[in-house]
């Protein structure tokens, strides 16, 4: 199991909840079984080619999954994924 944590406006797709343990080998699957879940969430988080929104950051450990391997950066039991809205400041 690892801990998918909903941050923000993100928790409501997740019936409120900011925390759920899921099971999942990389952040795809993470998602897929959030959707699984939640029916919706996914769309909100990826676009229609299956690719993180530019206005979603997703961090395994504290780490970005753009600077790892992205969707397929691969999870282990006790992880931390965190799904956070991007702010963009300017």
């Amino acid at each position: 199991m690892v801990i998918a944590r909903m941050s923000g406006q993100l928790r409501k797709l997740a019936g409120g909840n900011n925390e759920v343990e899921i099971e999942a080998g990389d952040v795809k699957e993470c998602i897929t079984n959030l959707e699984k879940q939640f029916p919706g969430i996914e769309s909100r988080l990826c676009n229609e080619k299956g690719l993180v929104l530019e206005s979603i950051n997703i961090y395994v450990n504290g780490d970005n999954i753009r600077s790892l391997k992205d969707l397929s950066t691969k999870l282990k039991e006790g992880d931390e994924v965190d799904f956070m809205s991007a702010f963009a400041a300017g």
